[in-house]
Protein backbone atom coordinates (compact mmCIF):
# COMPACT_ATOMS: atom_id res chain seq x y z
CA UNK A 1 0.00 0.00 0.00
CA UNK A 2 0.99 3.18 -1.07
CA UNK A 3 2.13 5.03 2.96
CA UNK A 4 -0.03 8.54 1.69
CA UNK A 5 -2.92 6.03 0.99
CA UNK A 6 -2.94 4.89 4.72
CA UNK A 7 -6.44 5.17 6.72
CA UNK A 8 -6.20 7.88 9.47
CA UNK A 9 -7.25 7.75 13.25
CA UNK A 10 -9.73 10.25 13.39
CA UNK A 11 -8.69 13.32 15.76
CA UNK A 12 -10.43 12.07 18.97
CA UNK A 13 -8.54 9.11 18.36
CA UNK A 14 -5.49 11.01 17.66
CA UNK A 15 -6.27 12.96 21.06
CA UNK A 16 -6.16 9.72 22.54
CA UNK A 17 -2.93 8.85 21.67
CA UNK A 18 -1.50 11.48 22.93
CA UNK A 19 -2.84 11.19 26.17
CA UNK A 20 -2.01 7.30 26.27
CA UNK A 21 1.91 8.56 25.69
CA UNK A 22 1.35 11.26 28.46
CA UNK A 23 -0.48 10.88 30.73
CA UNK A 24 1.03 13.25 33.60
CA UNK A 25 1.04 15.68 30.52
CA UNK A 26 4.05 17.02 28.33
CA UNK A 27 5.96 18.45 31.18
CA UNK A 28 4.85 15.74 33.68
CA UNK A 29 7.32 14.61 36.93
CA UNK A 30 7.74 11.65 34.32
CA UNK A 31 8.59 13.97 31.38
CA UNK A 32 11.02 15.92 33.44
CA UNK A 33 12.56 12.65 35.25
CA UNK A 34 13.46 11.34 31.85
CA UNK A 35 14.66 14.41 30.36
CA UNK A 36 16.61 15.82 32.86
CA UNK A 37 17.29 13.06 35.89
CA UNK A 38 19.75 15.11 37.30
CA UNK A 39 16.87 18.43 37.22
CA UNK A 40 15.92 21.16 34.50
CA UNK A 41 18.44 23.38 35.84
CA UNK A 42 21.61 21.08 35.71
CA UNK A 43 20.32 20.00 32.15
CA UNK A 44 22.17 20.50 28.65
CA UNK A 45 18.90 21.05 27.69
CA UNK A 46 17.95 24.35 29.48
CA UNK A 47 20.09 25.96 27.03
CA UNK A 48 17.08 25.77 24.23
CA UNK A 49 15.07 27.93 26.24
CA UNK A 50 18.10 30.40 27.54
CA UNK A 51 21.10 30.65 25.15
CA UNK A 52 24.15 32.41 25.39
CA UNK A 53 24.68 35.34 23.84
CA UNK A 54 27.22 34.14 21.60
CA UNK A 55 24.28 31.72 20.74
CA UNK A 56 22.05 34.72 20.04
CA UNK A 57 24.41 36.30 18.32
CA UNK A 58 25.21 33.70 15.70
CA UNK A 59 21.23 33.65 15.24
CA UNK A 60 20.87 37.12 14.52
CA UNK A 61 23.66 37.04 12.40
CA UNK A 62 21.92 34.13 10.55
CA UNK A 63 18.74 35.87 10.48
CA UNK A 64 19.96 38.88 9.29
CA UNK A 65 21.20 36.96 6.33
CA UNK A 66 18.57 35.17 5.51
CA UNK A 67 16.76 38.72 5.23
CA UNK A 68 19.52 40.02 3.12
CA UNK A 69 18.98 37.01 0.31
CA UNK A 70 15.45 37.38 0.31
CA UNK A 71 15.86 41.30 -0.16
CA UNK A 72 18.31 40.66 -3.55
CA UNK A 73 17.91 43.20 -6.23
CA UNK A 74 14.61 44.41 -4.76
CA UNK A 75 16.57 46.62 -1.77
CA UNK A 76 16.67 50.33 -2.60
CA UNK A 77 19.78 51.35 -1.55
CA UNK A 78 23.24 49.83 0.69
CA UNK A 79 22.34 47.04 3.04
CA UNK A 80 22.31 47.52 6.56
CA UNK A 81 25.17 46.41 8.35
CA UNK A 82 25.13 42.99 10.57
CA UNK A 83 24.53 43.18 14.24
CA UNK A 84 27.73 42.87 16.11
CA UNK A 85 28.19 41.11 19.17
CA UNK A 86 28.66 44.33 21.27
CA UNK A 87 25.40 45.29 20.21
CA UNK A 88 23.23 41.40 21.08
CA UNK A 89 25.31 41.68 24.55
CA UNK A 90 24.29 44.69 25.50
CA UNK A 91 20.72 44.17 24.66
CA UNK A 92 20.53 40.48 25.65
CA UNK A 93 19.24 39.27 29.01
CA UNK A 94 18.42 35.96 30.72
CA UNK A 95 14.71 35.14 31.87
CA UNK A 96 13.96 33.13 34.90
CA UNK A 97 14.18 29.56 34.43
CA UNK A 98 10.25 28.18 34.23
CA UNK A 99 10.47 24.61 34.33
CA UNK A 100 6.95 23.52 33.44
CA UNK A 101 6.46 25.77 30.96
CA UNK A 102 10.19 25.24 28.78
CA UNK A 103 9.66 21.62 29.00
CA UNK A 104 5.59 21.17 27.79
CA UNK A 105 7.14 23.91 25.13
CA UNK A 106 10.36 22.10 23.98
CA UNK A 107 8.62 18.30 23.89
CA UNK A 108 5.50 20.10 22.02
CA UNK A 109 7.89 21.39 19.26
CA UNK A 110 9.95 18.49 19.13
CA UNK A 111 6.26 16.47 19.07
CA UNK A 112 5.52 18.37 15.93
CA UNK A 113 8.80 17.25 14.58
CA UNK A 114 7.80 13.52 15.18
CA UNK A 115 4.30 13.75 14.19
CA UNK A 116 4.70 16.29 11.46
CA UNK A 117 7.02 17.48 8.78
CA UNK A 118 5.65 15.02 6.13
CA UNK A 119 6.81 12.01 8.79
CA UNK A 120 4.36 9.31 9.43
CA UNK A 121 3.53 7.62 13.03
CA UNK A 122 1.95 4.29 12.57
CA UNK A 123 -0.30 2.87 14.93
CA UNK A 124 -0.74 -0.77 15.52
CA UNK A 125 -3.41 -1.68 13.45
CA UNK A 126 -1.64 0.12 10.30
CA UNK A 127 -3.33 3.34 10.47
CA UNK A 128 -1.75 6.55 10.53
CA UNK A 129 -1.62 9.22 13.70
CA UNK A 130 -2.58 12.08 11.23
CA UNK A 131 -2.30 15.30 13.19
CA UNK A 132 -3.07 17.43 10.06
CA UNK A 133 -1.19 19.75 7.88
CA UNK A 134 1.58 21.57 8.64
CA UNK A 135 -0.49 24.11 10.06
CA UNK A 136 -3.07 22.00 11.37
CA UNK A 137 -0.56 19.98 13.55
CA UNK A 138 0.89 23.05 15.31
CA UNK A 139 -2.64 24.00 15.86
CA UNK A 140 -3.54 20.32 17.42
CA UNK A 141 -0.20 20.42 19.81
CA UNK A 142 -1.54 23.92 20.55
CA UNK A 143 -5.19 22.59 21.42
CA UNK A 144 -3.28 20.30 23.63
CA UNK A 145 -1.47 22.21 26.01
CA UNK A 146 -4.10 24.93 26.60
CA UNK A 147 -5.79 22.41 27.32
CA UNK A 148 -3.46 21.05 30.04
CA UNK A 149 -2.31 24.64 31.22
CA UNK A 150 -6.36 25.48 31.27
CA UNK A 151 -6.17 28.73 29.10
CA UNK A 152 -5.27 30.03 25.28
CA UNK A 153 -2.04 30.56 25.74
CA UNK A 154 -0.96 28.60 22.57
CA UNK A 155 -1.40 28.78 19.06
CA UNK A 156 -0.30 26.96 15.87
CA UNK A 157 2.64 29.20 15.25
CA UNK A 158 4.37 28.14 18.53
CA UNK A 159 4.57 25.06 17.27
CA UNK A 160 4.64 25.30 13.41
CA UNK A 161 8.10 23.93 11.91
CA UNK A 162 8.87 22.45 15.56
CA UNK A 163 12.31 23.26 16.34
CA UNK A 164 13.98 24.72 13.40
CA UNK A 165 14.70 27.81 15.14
CA UNK A 166 16.12 26.22 18.42
CA UNK A 167 17.71 23.13 17.23
CA UNK A 168 21.16 24.07 17.31
CA UNK A 169 21.19 25.15 20.71
CA UNK A 170 21.42 21.63 22.24
CA UNK A 171 21.06 18.28 21.05
CA UNK A 172 17.46 17.36 20.83
CA UNK A 173 18.09 13.40 20.50
CA UNK A 174 17.18 12.47 24.05
CA UNK A 175 13.84 14.21 24.03
CA UNK A 176 12.75 12.50 20.64
CA UNK A 177 13.84 9.09 22.56
CA UNK A 178 11.52 10.28 24.84
CA UNK A 179 9.07 10.43 22.40
CA UNK A 180 10.33 7.08 20.61
CA UNK A 181 10.28 5.22 23.84
CA UNK A 182 6.17 5.93 24.90
CA UNK A 183 5.60 5.01 20.67
CA UNK A 184 7.85 2.20 20.94
CA UNK A 185 6.06 0.80 24.16
CA UNK A 186 2.48 1.11 22.90
CA UNK A 187 3.57 -0.15 19.64
CA UNK A 188 3.71 2.38 17.92
CA UNK A 189 5.92 3.21 14.51
CA UNK A 190 7.53 5.73 12.80
CA UNK A 191 7.93 6.20 8.87
CA UNK A 192 11.22 9.24 8.16
CA UNK A 193 10.99 11.62 4.80
CA UNK A 194 13.84 13.42 3.78
CA UNK A 195 12.60 17.20 3.53
CA UNK A 196 11.87 18.51 -0.20
CA UNK A 197 9.65 21.21 -1.62
CA UNK A 198 7.34 20.77 -4.02
CA UNK A 199 6.21 23.03 -6.90
CA UNK A 200 2.23 23.01 -6.70
CA UNK A 201 0.72 23.61 -10.07
CA UNK A 202 -2.06 26.16 -9.99
CA UNK A 203 -3.09 25.83 -13.54
CA UNK A 204 -2.73 27.89 -16.39
CA UNK A 205 -2.65 31.66 -15.90
CA UNK A 206 -3.68 32.27 -19.29
CA UNK A 207 -7.40 31.53 -20.80
CA UNK A 208 -7.94 29.51 -23.66
CA UNK A 209 -7.96 32.62 -25.95
CA UNK A 210 -4.15 32.88 -25.32
CA UNK A 211 -1.93 32.69 -28.11
CA UNK A 212 0.46 29.36 -28.29
CA UNK A 213 3.17 31.58 -27.45
CA UNK A 214 1.77 32.19 -23.84
CA UNK A 215 0.79 28.93 -23.16
CA UNK A 216 4.21 27.69 -24.39
CA UNK A 217 6.37 30.23 -22.01
CA UNK A 218 4.13 29.50 -19.02
CA UNK A 219 4.70 25.53 -19.65
CA UNK A 220 8.56 26.44 -19.90
CA UNK A 221 8.58 28.34 -16.81
CA UNK A 222 6.92 25.68 -15.09
CA UNK A 223 9.56 23.04 -16.04
CA UNK A 224 12.44 25.23 -15.60
CA UNK A 225 10.87 25.56 -11.80
CA UNK A 226 10.39 21.52 -11.24
CA UNK A 227 13.84 21.25 -12.66
CA UNK A 228 15.43 23.97 -10.20
CA UNK A 229 13.58 21.50 -7.23
CA UNK A 230 14.81 18.76 -8.21
CA UNK A 231 18.22 19.61 -8.54
CA UNK A 232 18.08 21.11 -4.93
CA UNK A 233 16.91 17.72 -4.02
CA UNK A 234 19.49 15.89 -5.59
CA UNK A 235 22.28 18.05 -3.91
CA UNK A 236 20.72 17.94 -0.65
CA UNK A 237 20.86 14.29 -0.72
CA UNK A 238 24.38 14.42 -1.56
CA UNK A 239 25.02 16.39 0.97
CA UNK A 240 22.83 14.03 3.65
CA UNK A 241 25.47 11.39 2.66
CA UNK A 242 28.17 13.12 4.34
CA UNK A 243 26.35 14.21 7.59
CA UNK A 244 25.25 11.91 10.75
CA UNK A 245 21.37 11.19 10.30
CA UNK A 246 18.65 13.60 11.83
CA UNK A 247 18.67 13.38 15.58
CA UNK A 248 15.06 12.11 14.57
CA UNK A 249 16.56 9.61 13.16
CA UNK A 250 19.48 8.58 15.13
CA UNK A 251 17.15 8.90 18.38
CA UNK A 252 14.54 6.21 16.64
CA UNK A 253 17.75 3.47 16.01
CA UNK A 254 18.55 4.61 19.52
CA UNK A 255 15.10 3.36 20.70
CA UNK A 256 14.17 0.38 18.37
CA UNK A 257 17.50 -0.74 17.20
CA UNK A 258 17.07 0.12 13.52
CA UNK A 259 17.03 2.58 11.61
CA UNK A 260 12.96 3.77 10.45
CA UNK A 261 11.77 3.11 6.71
CA UNK A 262 12.55 6.08 4.82
CA UNK A 263 16.11 6.29 6.03
CA UNK A 264 18.85 6.16 3.95
CA UNK A 265 16.69 8.45 1.51
CA UNK A 266 19.05 7.70 -1.29
CA UNK A 267 18.35 4.09 -1.41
Amino acid sequence: MNPREREQLSEQECAAVLARLFPRGLAGEDVIAELAPAGWERSPLLAVCHPSVEQAYRESIRLHRNLERLAGSRRAGPPPPEPTLEEIREQWHDEPVDREREVRELVGRCLWDVFSDNHDVIAPDGREVHLGSFRGAGDFIADLLNGEVGSRQYDYMDFFMGTIWINDRADLTPVYAMIFRRLATHGYDWEYAFPRIHAIDFGRDVDDTADLADRMEQDRQRAELHEILEEGHREALEIAKDRPPPATVDAYRRVYGEFPRGWPPWD
